[in-house]
Formats: C-alpha cells, structure tokens, sequence
C-alpha cells in the first residue's frame, strides 16, 4: 500500500471506530426499552410500569451526568483514554445487568453503565475533526452519528431473535459482548488529540501523527502545530475558563440550550409519534409505519444536512432545518391525508437532524483544546432535554389540547431553537472553508467568523 493511501486508511479507521462507538451508543438507548415488555410481562422482581418508567430514566441520566464530566475530562487527559474509558464502563456494566439478583441493582448497573458511556459522543465527534479534512468537519460529524439509528436496528433485529430463544438476559450479555469487541478495535485504532498532545508539550508525537494521517494541510493541525513556547504554557487558559471569556460567553449559554431544544423534539417524537397519530384515527400499523419514516428521515438528515452545512455554512442551515420541521409539524394540525402525513413525518425526521450539525457547528465554534469540554455541555444538557420532551408531550396529551396541542409545542420548541442558532455571536475561531491562519484570542479584530 503507498503512502497516501495507508494516510487515507488511517483516517477511514478513525472515522469508522468512532461510527462503531456511536452504534455502540444507540444500542444502550433502545435496549431497555426492548426488554421492558418482557420484564413486565413476566412481573421480574415485581416490577410495575412506574418503575420501569424510572430505570429506564437512570440510563438517560447517567448519560447526561457522564456527558458533561467527560467532556471537561477529556480536555485534560486525552481524547483516547476517555473514549477506552466509556467502551470499557458500558461492556462492564452492561453485562453486569445481565447477572443482577434484584432490581435495585439492575437499576445501579444501568446507571453506572450510562454515567461511564454518556462521555462517549462528545469525545469521538472532537477526536473526528481533527482527523478529517477541515472542509468536511461537519459532514463526517454527520457520517459517526449515524450510528444512534443504526445501533437502534441492529439491537432491534438481535432483540427478535434473542429474547425468545435465551431470554432478557442474554440481550445485555451479548451487547457486553459486543462492547469488549469494539474495546479492542478502539485500543487498536484510535490515536491521541493533536491539540491534547501539543498542549502537554508533546510537540514531537503531535508531528507524527500529523504526518501519518496526512494532515499538514489541515487547518486544525496547522494551528495545533504552531504552539505556544514553553514559556508562554503557564499563561494559556484552562479549556473550561476558555468558555466563559469574551466571543464565547454567550454561545457557551447558546449552545446547551439549542442541543436541550433539539432533542426535546427527536425525543418527544420518538416516543409519542404512534400514540399521537393513534389518537387522530390511524390504526397501529400506519402510527409505526410514521415512527419508520421519522427515524429514516432522521438518517438521512444527519448525513445531507452536515454536508449542507459544510458548504454553506452551519448557521444558516441549523436554523433553516428547525423552521422547516416546525411548519411540517404544525401542517400535521390540519389533518391531511395519510400519503401527506407520512411524507410530513419524513421531513420532521429529517429536520430533527439539525441537532447533528448543532454539535458540528459547537465543535468548529471553540478551540481544539476546548472542543471536548463544550462538546460534553452541548450532549448532556442536550439528554436532558431527551428526558423532558416524552414527559411534556405526555402531560400535553392528558389535557384537551390532546394531538394538536402536541404538535403545536413541538412546532414552538423548533421555531425557539432556530432563534436561538441565530443568536449565536459570530465570533468564534474557525470557519469551515477557513485557510490555515494564526488564531488570535477570541474577542480580538484577528478572530475569523465562524460558519
């Protein structure tokens, strides 16, 4: 294999480990819900409904919690070690539920499991970009993140298979399985962050890297490489007090708040999609038929709408895809045929995507060296939001506002993040297209408009 072409495999293989992570993170979110019925049903240590409602929150939670820690984590002792770290947690854990004796420590496992996976997305979108050319950051933050729909079907079909054959139980086991697996594959392919190396002096190593996976021309390893002296290491900011200085203030606010939004919304839908078109006359196989279109359009959304931001920037196309899914929403309030709503739906689907580019356009907004930190903000708030969003939809849902009062909410909450991606300040560090250039502290005339 020539040069160039084992840099471009080198890349391939991060690119792909990181998609294999995110699968690995779809898998957690749908595989209780996949066994919930079966423990129901078969009244396992006495579980009722509420309190499948509540372990299936402790996950959510965990993620949310793991997220933000992570993230702050992975800005101080690598994008490596936290990525081992979370693959490690889940396939521990998760097989741990596999061999629990009672439900309060099903429950803990399932806690441990999300707190020690939740760092796993911020960390593997920060490593991506810096290993992908700059002008198709966006894009390949699209291509990883696929993986949540993919990790869903695959958890899906194993599901069918599996429970009736070995059990519940055999479901957690083999996704422990397959979480020491993935362990392996990242501790073979998963290098270290340039800007962690070059910020712990690791100029040398930081080179080497740069050098074989062929991105000298890349404006992030351009910057990364052109380092401060060690004189002047004492008088860098710490990537948390990076957040709050002037030119990132207010979008360290933004962002959060934006990612809260977007998920409330591909939440929400996700678990009321069926029983809200139930509740307008359609039979339980169009309302699931609905709830594939919404996730296909989702897949989809999250590969052209990060391409779209690509060339043409990360603002206007967020802001665009929430205004477009919230008039599609409120279209659903007037009842059109079900030809229509299925292609509404799709759209929705797609729209909801916008929350991939969100943490595209969070991740070029900041430095290198706090990417992972305002990364782990932006997806651990963003959960919360996850958490609310069935929680409103199902209080909007016992009040006479019924279906179309859902609807109307969801269409606000996307009209409210579209707003809020405008008023992100344009002053962060780098631009899509940028040509490598120096960067200059935020706030100064020299700091490049960002996307």
């Amino acid at each position: 294999m020539s040069r160039p072409a084992a840099r471009t495999a080198g890349s391939r293989a991060v690119v792909l480990t990181c998609l294999a992570v995110t699968v690995l993170d779809g898998i957690d979110l749908l595989m209780f819900g996949a066994v919930m019925p079966v423990l129901i049903q078969n009244k396992e240590w006495g579980i009722t409904a509420v309190e499948a409602g509540f372990i299936g929150s402790l996950s959510l939670f965990g993620m949310m919690l793991g997220a933000m820690l992570a993230g702050y984590l992975t800005d101080i002792v690598g994008r490596r070690p936290i990525v081992l770290a979370c693959v490690a947690s889940f396939s521990i854990f998760t097989a741990l539920c596999a061999v629990a004796t009672n439900l309060q420590m099903f429950g803990a496992f399932r806690l441990l499991a999300g707190l020690g996976f939740g760092g796993a997305l911020p960390t593997v979108i920060a490593l991506t970009m810096e290993y992908v050319r700059i002008e198709r950051r966006q894009f390949y933050n699209g291509v990883i993140q696929t993986g949540f729909p993919i990790g869903g079907a695959i958890i899906s079909v194993i599901a069918i298979f599996v429970i009736p054959a070995f059990g519940w139980h055999s479901l957690f086991a083999a996704a422990g399985i397959i979480g020491i697996a993935l362990f392996v594959v990242a501790y073979r392919n998963l290098p270290e962050s340039l800007a962690f190396l070059v910020a712990r002096g690791r100029h040398e190593e930081a080179q080497a890297l740069a050098e074989r996976y062929d991105l000298g021309r890349s404006a992030e390893s351009a910057v990364a490489l052109q380092a401060a002296p060690p004189a002047a290491e004492g008088r860098r900011r710490s990537a948390l007090r990076t957040l709050f200085v002037p030119g990132f203030r207010l979008a360290t606010v933004l962002f959060p708040l934006i990612s809260f939004f977007g998920l409330l919304v591909s939440y929400g839908m996700n678990t009321w999609i069926p029983q809200i078109l139930r509740s307008t006359g359609y039979d339980l196989g169009s309302a699931l038929t609905f709830l594939l279109a919404f996730n296909i359009g989702s897949a989809i959304g999250m590969v052209v709408l990060t391409g779209l931001a690509d060339r043409f920037g990360s603002r206007k196309v967020i802001s665009t895809g929430f205004v477009l899914g919230a008039l599609a929403v409120a279209t659903l309030t007037l009842g059109p045929a079900q030809g229509v709503v299925f292609a509404l739906v799709l759209l929705i689907g797609f729209c909801a995507s916008s929350q991939t580019a969100v943490y595209g356009f969070a991740g070029i907004y900041y430095p290198a060296a706090s990417r992972g930190t305002v990364l782990g903000l932006c997806t651990g708030l963003g959960r919360l939001g996850g958490v609310v969003g069935p929680i409103m939809v199902g209080l909007i849902m016992a009040t006479s506002a019924g279906a179309t009062g859902a609807f109307w909410a969801f269409a606000a909450v996307g009209v409210a993040a579209s707003v809020l991606v405008a008023a992100v300040p344009r002053s962060g560090l780098a631009d899509r297209r940028a040509e490598p250039r120096p960067v200059a502290e935020p706030g100064t005339s020299e700091t490049p408009a960002t996307a």
